[in-house]
């Protein structure tokens, strides 16, 4: 009897120390995202007009990916959209002809591609709080909401979370999309203009999307480095390295890049601060961790190539 109150007791302890385990870090509630936190691009303009240089720049290089061809097919698709809706039958259905005939070009152009980039947006995203206390509240929020499978939750305090520039690519599904532009023109010729409509709409609802996002934080301390490297006052270019080390903090609260690189990062810039701050030379530090962020970004800017491959 006394051994079945022991295995009792021990049971009730295990589930306490279970629970507080996993509500301590929740003691105090998470920030809720506000209504303009969402996935849309900043509306402070300072952010905006300090990243403009590396978002046009992305996107040049998106844009530069894009095929031609996919592109007129989109852009076709919008022209037969906007004509059924004027009630142009015979101007509908010339242009979705010569949107089948584009797309026909796509598949015998690219027979083992099932999708083809034909559209981009470039953001900047910066609408994750200043104070890393709250970023890491975000994060105990994300990592509860997924521990009790409410993702929804989590996708929110995700989307509170970014700050990036993201790069979001859309695809011409070439197994698919020919065939809705035919049943569209069949549509348009029988007179049912809003079976045509649907038709286009749901064509167009079947694009696939990638998302590649570059940290604002990682561009700060790039930023910071390299302004550390040009100044040869010893104060000023210690400023620079403290806040190349805040930047590095940002990027690693927010998740962004692998875990090891964010960790390697922090450790150098460390050491690279540790000894500005005793007077040793950090010219060979700097020049390191330079090389490392700017590879960083540039893994971060391959996700997109790897993603259409």
């Amino acid at each position: 009897m006394r051994s079945k109150r022991v295995w009792i007791l021990l049971a009730i302890a295990v589930v306490v120390i279970v629970a507080l385990f996993i509500w301590k870090p929740w003691r105090e509630a998470a920030p809720t995202p506000s209504p303009q936190a969402g996935p849309v691009a900043s509306q402070t303009p300072s952010p905006a007009n300090r990243y403009e240089p590396e978002r046009a720049q992305a996107e040049a290089g998106a844009q530069q990916a894009l095929d031609a061809e996919a592109v007129a097919v989109l852009a076709k698709t919008d022209e037969a959209q906007s004509r059924i809706a004027a009630k142009d039958k015979a101007g509908a259905i010339r242009t979705l002809e010569e949107a089948a005939g584009k797309a026909d070009i796509l598949v015998g152009r690219n027979p083992a591609a099932a999708l083809i980039p034909a559209a981009t947006e470039v953001q900047i995203i910066d609408v994750a709080p200043a104070d890393l206390g709250q970023v890491r509240k975000l994060r105990r929020a994300v990592e509860l909401a997924v521990l009790t499978d409410d993702f929804p939750k989590a996708r929110v305090a995700l989307d509170g979370m970014r700050s990036e520039i993201r790069v979001r690519t859309y695809y011409l599904p070439l197994a698919t999309y020919p065939a809705a532009l035919a049943s569209a023109a069949g549509l348009v010729e029988r007179g049912d203009l809003t079976g045509a409509a649907e038709a286009l709409d749901r064509a167009r609802s079947t694009l696939a999307m990638t998302d590649v996002a570059i940290p604002l934080p990682l561009l700060a301390a790039e930023t910071a480095v390299e302004a550390a490297k040009a100044d040869t006052d010893a104060q000023k270019k210690l400023g620079h390295v403290e806040a190349a080390r805040a930047a590095l903090e940002r990027t690693e609260a927010l998740g962004y890049a692998s875990r090891d690189v964010r960790k390697a990062l922090l450790a150098e810039i460390r050491e690279v601060e540790r000894q500005a701050k005793g007077g040793s030379d950090i010219k060979a530090g700097l020049e390191q961790l330079q090389e490392r962020i700017s590879k960083a970004i540039g893994d971060l800017k391959a996700e997109r190539k790897s993603a259409e491959a």
